[in-house]
């Protein structure tokens, strides 16, 4: 979640994503995250579009990742630590990379981390399982660009879970096609 001087207000994100036509544009809580529906453009040319527009009309520049629904189902389906989601849903983190890294990135990332937290890279994933705070003092954003080569975005599986209801609710909105 931007935060101090990257800071993005849920309302001005919701405003912003309506007058660029996007529908049903909704956020969730604080975290950073908006759902809306598009017919416009996709994957790295609408990253493109929101990082300049929100860098022009709210101030921060952030790295901006996007995945439509398909993407986002088989990222849950692709979550290698199933038993983790169910019984400790807050401390395993789906990190959305901006893109997948090569195969070398994602062992030496994912090296990484000590027993009893876990990390192991699928695609433009990077799911953490951490057991404290001290857990991911080595996984900083420079970790990411160093090893991975790439920015990332992390929200544990309990917030992966509202994000996908919520994807729902804005999709069923939109009635039937």
């Amino acid at each position: 979640m931007p935060t101090g001087k990257n800071r993005v207000p849920m309302a001005e994100l919701r405003a912003l994503l309506g007058d660029l036509g996007f529908a049903g544009a909704r956020t969730l809580i604080a975290s950073g995250n908006a759902v809306f529906r598009s017919s416009g453009p996709v994957g790295a040319e609408l990253e493109t579009l929101l990082e300049q527009e929100i860098a022009r009309r709210i101030g921060p520049e952030l790295d901006v990742m996007v995945r439509d629904l398909a993407a986002w189902d088989a990222m849950m389906a692709g979550n290698p630590f199933p038993e983790d989601a169910a019984e400790r849903p807050s401390k395993l983190l789906a990190t959305l990379l901006k893109q997948a890294p090569c195969e070398a990135g994602a062992r030496a990332f994912e090296a990484l981390v000590e027993p009893p937290d876990k990390v192991r890279v699928v695609g433009d994933t990077a799911w953490i399982v951490f057991s404290g705070p001290d857990s991911l003092s080595r996984l900083t954003p420079a970790a990411y660009r160093r090893t991975l080569g790439c920015s990332g975005t992390g929200r544990n599986w309990n917030t992966v879970v509202r994000l996908r209801a919520l994807a729902a609710e804005v999709g069923a909105a939109a009635g039937p096609n």
